[in-house]
């Protein structure tokens, strides 16, 4: 995907932390400067960088750099604009369009009638529209440029959290996925899982009060929640049964449903739900450096995943590394 020039021009001191696709041929890589400062100090650079097999090397890539946003997650969609969408933990909004890329006004993330404020943990396509989740329990809808739909607008403000007595982070949804917009799960804090009908929430009885960061509808129709360090559970509405305990050193960054199996990522490569077990994907070794982020495109053909070091393509049979910093740096 790169040769020599345009990895040092384009992704050389870059540590990959996101992915977007569009086609086999079209996607998204969200990466962060790579820093030797402790403590994040001064906040590294973030890096949209657009690439485009289709065409030559010399037009193939451009990128869009901010100095501001904090950890950020990006998701394709295809609504009336076709576009791909990034949104950081205190709301700042980048997009990429037929347009042009802008970064937009910030998030609506000011809490009704007080003085909180709301943070945006994860964006997701569902259907033809992009969402963005949070806490406290916050999701809202993408209509256009600098428009957002609240949609938990009837969902009152935790009361523990009004009043100060815990923290958002019992509250803060980590992630969201649908079977269809009408019919849309959501995520996060202590075990706390809810599920949107297309007009109403409803909290679902869960079996644990660990930290939750994913989940997948997927297409067996079941749906699958991982939680803290890894854990799985599988189920739906308010029938849930774990399948694997917390046992890894991280939670999973995404889960998702592809080519018949579910897959998980983090940084540390891929893992797939094997006869209800979760083992290591059997991938190339010079996958697992590269994968983690997961997006599958709208076509549900192809899966892209990416990790700190580069990235690779999948169409359910075989798999390509697009790039690897191991390769290009030594």
């Amino acid at each position: 995907m790169f040769d020599a020039k345009t990895w040092e021009r384009f992704g050389s001191g870059f540590s990959f932390y996101d992915c977007a696709i569009s086609t086999a041929t079209r996607f998204w890589l969200l990466g962060y400067e790579i820093q030797e400062t402790p403590h994040r100090d001064p906040w590294p650079r973030m890096r949209v960088l657009s690439v485009s097999l289709k065409k030559d090397m010399a037009e193939r890539f451009s990128y869009d750099e901010f100095g501001n946003f904090d950890f950020a997650r990006m998701a394709f969609y295809k609504g009336d604009q076709t576009e791909i969408v990034a949104a950081d933990l205190g709301g700042l909004i980048y997009s990429f369009n037929a347009l042009g890329t802008r970064e937009e006004a910030p998030h609506p993330i000011g809490l009704a009638g007080t003085e909180l404020r709301a943070t945006v943990t994860q964006i997701v396509r569902i259907g033809q529209h992009a969402y963005t989740v949070g806490g406290p329990r916050r999701m809202h809808k993408r209509l256009g440029m600098n428009q957002w739909e609240n949609m938990t607008q009837d969902l009152p403000i935790p009361l523990a959290y009004a009043n100060g007595d815990v923290t958002m982070g019992d509250y803060v949804w980590k992630s969201a996925a649908g079977f269809s917009e009408s019919d849309i799960y959501t995520v996060g804090g202590a075990g706390d899982v809810w599920h949107y009908d297309g007009k109403h929430w409803t909290q679902c009885s869960f079996p644990s009060n660990e930290r939750l960061y994913n989940v997948c509808c997927a297409d067996d129709g079941n749906v699958y929640i991982g939680g803290n360090m890894g854990s799985l559970y599988v189920g739906k509405g308010n029938q849930w049964t774990k399948l694997s305990d917390s046992n890894f050193s991280v939670p999973w960054k995404d889960i998702a449903w592809f080519a018949g199996k579910l897959w998980c990522g983090s940084d540390y490569g891929l893992w797939v739900l094997q006869d209800k077990e979760l083992v290591r994907a059997n991938i190339p070794a010079n996958v697992q450096l590269v994968s983690g982020a997961i997006d599958i495109s709208p076509d549900s053909k192809w899966m892209l995943t990416a990790g700190r070091d580069g990235a690779a393509l999948f169409d359910g049979t075989n798999w390509e590394v697009l790039f690897s910093r191991h390769d290009l740096e030594d």
